[in-house]
């Protein structure tokens, strides 16, 4: 079996382009941080608390609104881990319970949070916020 002979003028790849470098360059630009990662690593570890507010006492302890309305929860709704960790958001919850677009939008808010790089709650907490928007939604 004969090979064809080959084409002196082959047709042009068009699809693939290439371009010549050598290999420290190309390690060079490997080893080159994404656009953006110095500014974040700018930020870390003290930017966030220089930018958030004074904390107040509501945001250690409960609130006697927080307390009333955990109380007037039914036993097996009531976040006592979200209430004992996070006091700030169990305050948050009291505060708009008895405005249903409010509360709605929060509890949302508190699962989805939009914020990036958050971790955000243990899962003990997110149970605790998830059995309330389930029992919101389902008309407590």
């Amino acid at each position: 079996m004969t090979m064809p002979p080959l084409d002196p003028d082959p047709a042009p790849l068009d699809a693939l382009e290439f371009e010549f470098t050598d290999l420290l360059q190309a390690r060079q630009a490997l080893d080159e941080l994404p656009p953006g990662v110095m500014t974040a690593q700018t930020l870390a570890p003290d930017y966030w608390p220089s930018h958030r507010r004074r904390p107040t006492a509501t945001d250690r302890a409960l609130t006697g609104a927080a307390i009333d309305w955990l109380l007037g929860l039914p036993a097996q709704l009531r976040p006592t881990t979200t209430c004992e960790r996070f006091p700030r958001v169990a305050n948050a919850m009291a505060a708009c319970w008895t405005r249903p677009e409010e509360r709605e939008a929060l509890l949302a808010q508190l699962l989805h949070d939009k914020r990036r790089q958050r971790t955000g709650f243990p899962p003990a907490v997110q149970a605790e916020i998830r059995a309330l928007q389930a029992a919101v939604s389902s008309g407590i």
